[in-house]
């Protein structure tokens, strides 16, 4: 999944994979500042989810100064705490640090059930 910003201040690519077979998932995101010349600084990846199905290592990821044309990667991982295939969805959010919080971006990710 690969959703782009449209917005004129920080434009992003965000996007996210799930790798494992559970009940431990890694989920590598990949943040990308689509803007031809603006830095962008301040960002940061939050993870929602439910969390009677998965404990998060982290839930609040700090970006570095996203430079134009760079591709930034983060890696957390992913316990699923249900061993009988109930899978949920994790959202991916990418904002922005300010007087008022800004999302930049969103993902929506399932991950793969886990077999008991």
């Amino acid at each position: 999944m690969m959703p782009i910003s449209n917005d004129n201040f920080a434009p992003l690519k965000l996007s996210a994979n799930v790798q494992g077979i559970g009940p431990m998932f890694r989920l590598t995101i990949e943040v990308m500042n689509t803007s031809t010349a603006n830095p962008i600084m301040g960002a940061y990846v939050v993870l929602v989810t439910n969390d009677t199905l998965y404990v998060l290592e982290k839930s609040y990821i700090n970006l570095p100064l996203l430079v134009p044309s760079l591709t930034y990667t983060v890696n957390t991982m992913i316990r699923c705490t249900n061993d009988q295939g109930v899978t949920d969805c994790i959202n991916v959010f990418c904002i922005h640090k300010g007087k008022s919080a800004r999302r930049f971006s969103r993902l929506l990710l399932t991950c793969p059930p886990v077999s008991p």
